[in-house]
């Protein structure tokens, strides 16, 4: 339950009562006001990373980019398509530790932002490796 009264907002008239005089009233869950980056964290982005469907999606885009790497070796006849392999590895490792975060909002954050660091950072190594070895 989130309190109102916690500070001053913005377009109050001057015959309101200060906060502290008016005294805190507490206002139910579900109500869309969201006050600072933290609140935005906790009740937009967390839902949206603690999703089933997402890490399935992630799972499935880490493991086809993985497969691509490794088809792509004896293909080329060359090791460099072997490089992103590490980088995708942490991408996993950051895929498990997600999952492992359950509800908790500062690491899941945290380590959603690793996955998608070593997803991006996989993609561009995928496509350097690409262009070097044609």
């Amino acid at each position: 339950m989130s309190v109102e009264g916690a500070g001053p907002r913005s377009g109050a008239g001057e015959g309101t009562a200060p906060a502290a005089e008016a005294g805190d009233t507490v206002v139910p869950e579900g109500r869309d006001d969201v006050r600072g980056i933290s609140d935005l964290t906790f009740r937009v982005v967390t839902p949206y990373l603690g999703s089933p469907v997402l890490h399935k999606v992630m799972l499935v885009l880490l493991g086809l980019m993985t497969l691509s790497c490794v088809v792509a070796a004896p293909v080329r006849l060359s090791a460099l398509p072997l490089v992103p392999l590490p980088v995708l590895g942490a991408g996993f490792y950051g895929l498990r530790r997600v999952r492992a975060a359950g509800d908790e909002y500062r690491p899941l954050l945290r380590w959603s932002c690793v996955l998608f660091a070593a997803v991006l950072l996989g993609l561009w190594l995928i496509s350097v490796m690409g262009r070097w070895v044609s």
